[in-house]
């Protein structure tokens, strides 16, 4: 059987114990920076987001907490993160150069950080993405223009060709004019000549 003095320290017990808990856990909370406390949730969404299309929401959040808490640990962590799906592929709103412009930010940052390697490894990748796509574009430019000379060239032939037959269909007619100028003057010629004939082989006229 209980005594009333275990029965108030049973009481007791129940009471303060809870307290002390709660008592704890807002303490922890409140030593602990906003930033870091608020952090993996926000990298969870944005994680989240990414993973179902959603980058600009993504972004979106990730520059929100970066506005809220500058020259945070977490904040520098947002430049790695919006600068990998700023590289994703699906990403509808990406950007090799916003993407490179961030990694460079964090990879020369003096201050600790989560994901040097990763960083360094994407930087290397974007510098090689970017001059491929230099190297595509340029080989576009060339194609396109070869393909304008070549209509050029097309259209000159063509026009070449037109000019020819012109000038053919010219010095035919000219030279069909001179023909029948020849013939006319030869068909003249004839019939003075046929003049002459009769006028010679008429008798003479008697005295």
């Amino acid at each position: 059987m209980r005594t009333p003095l275990r029965r108030v320290a049973l009481v007791l017990a129940s009471v303060v114990v809870p307290l002390l808990s709660s008592g704890c856990a807002a303490l922890h909370a409140r030593s602990t920076p906003a930033p870091a406390a608020n952090w993996p949730a926000t990298l969870t969404q944005a994680q989240s987001d990414a993973a179902h299309g959603d980058f600009d929401g993504a972004d979106s959040l990730l520059a929100s907490f970066a506005a809220r808490y500058p020259g945070s640990p977490q904040t520098l962590e947002t430049a790695y993160w919006r600068a990998l799906f700023k590289m994703d592929p699906s990403n509808r709103s990406a950007s090799l150069t916003t993407a490179i412009a961030s990694l460079d930010g964090y990879l020369q940052d003096p201050r600790p950080r989560d994901h040097v390697a990763e960083a360094t490894t994407l930087r290397r990748a974007a510098a090689q993405l970017s001059e491929l796509n230099k190297l595509a574009a340029n080989a576009m430019s060339q194609v396109h223009d070869a393909k304008v000379n070549a209509a050029n060239a097309t259209a000159a032939a063509s026009d070449a060709k037109d000019a020819k037959a012109a000038a053919d269909a010219a010095t035919t007619a000219d030279a069909q004019a001179e023909i029948k100028r020849l013939r006319d003057e030869l068909a003249k010629a004839n019939a003075e000549l046929d003049r002459i004939r009769k006028r010679l082989g008429q008798p003479p006229p008697h005295p």
